[in-house]
């Protein structure tokens, strides 16, 4: 039985299994493999680090360089070398844009061939402790082990005693403009309006270059946290019709949306046995959160008591 249980198979949650099974620790991960809800999958997986915080910068581009040495390794993760544009700073950066599902599955296969032990457990629906042991309990089975790493997105909040915090629902709007060649050139440009700022990005969806549009703080998406919200009319009212004007032409194909942490650094909650990891860019910074999050299951697991 494995002395470390980390709960949750996204990019957190695959790149703390990792990092503990080629550290040659024995670990469990437990999950809802039919999910397809989880918040990562419908991420835009942009990763550039850039970032006027160095410690955003130092993490997120140890994402990028393990990501390109995976590609280069032959991994098959889908990448793209995608620049930022930040309109406000005057910047162009270089960046990722990948394919999220493809690094977690990654992952989670290398933490395997490692000697991580795989387990469907259907949804996760509690987290108790008895004895010095954590149990968690899904819909079709359960785990238990000293030491539990929580890696649930926004749900850690509901397992995690004492845990503060509030989600966020963070969406895309997948447009139907078409993407020739001239427009899959086009950089993942991001606009200051108002107090917030838009973001215009072309990605593979499906085998298919889209553009993609997205938000922070200049429209409510909120009014509908179990599911997706069309404000895209009231988004290019909102100012980005006007930084974006070729948009005016566009149409919303689909909404990509998940919940999420609010906070945008990772951050570690627990000191004993039950320890959570918790980050609203879980993508961006996943290798090096991943490491942070390991360490500090090793360290409870070789804590007295």
């Amino acid at each position: 039985m494995s002395p470390i249980t980390v709960a949750g198979a996204g990019p957190l949650g695959a790149a703390t299994a990792y990092h503990l099974a080629r550290s040659g620790l024995p670990v469990t991960v437990v999950s809802d493999a039919g999910s397809t809800d989880a918040a990562y999958r419908n991420s835009g997986g942009s990763i550039c680090w850039y970032r006027r915080d160095p410690r955003r910068s130092v993490m997120i581009r140890e994402t990028a360089d393990f990501v390109l040495n995976a590609v280069a390794a032959g991994a098959r993760i889908g990448c793209r070398e995608v620049p930022y544009v930040f309109l406000s700073d005057g910047v162009q950066a270089p960046a990722l844009n990948i394919n999220t599902a493809d690094l977690v599955a990654y992952l989670l296969a290398e933490a395997e061939r490692a000697g991580a032990h795989m387990r469907d457990i259907g949804r996760i629906v509690a987290v108790d402790e008895n004895d010095g042991r954590y149990r968690v309990r899904g819909e079709r089975g359960e785990s238990s082990a000293p030491v539990v790493v929580l890696a649930l997105g926004a749900a850690n909040r509901v397992f995690m005693p004492g845990l503060t915090g509030a989600w966020e629902k963070r969406q895309l709007f997948v447009t139907d403009l078409p993407v020739d060649e001239h427009r899959a050139r086009w950089p993942h440009t991001i606009a200051g309006i108002r107090d917030g700022f838009a973001y215009v990005f072309v990605k593979e969806l499906d085998g298919q270059l889209r553009v993609l549009v997205g938000q922070e703080d200049l429209v409510d998406d909120d009014n509908n946290p179990r599911g997706p919200s069309d404000h895209f009319a009231e988004l290019l009212e909102a100012g980005v019709a006007e930084h974006f004007p070729f948009l005016r032409h566009a149409r919303v194909k689909e909404i990509l949306w998940g919940l999420d942490w609010e906070g945008k650094l990772p951050h570690l909650a627990g000191e004993t046995g039950l320890v959570s990891i918790n980050c609203g860019s879980g993508v961006r910074v996943c290798i090096a959160a991943g490491r942070v999050a390991a360490q500090a299951a090793i360290t409870a697991m070789d804590a007295p008591g």
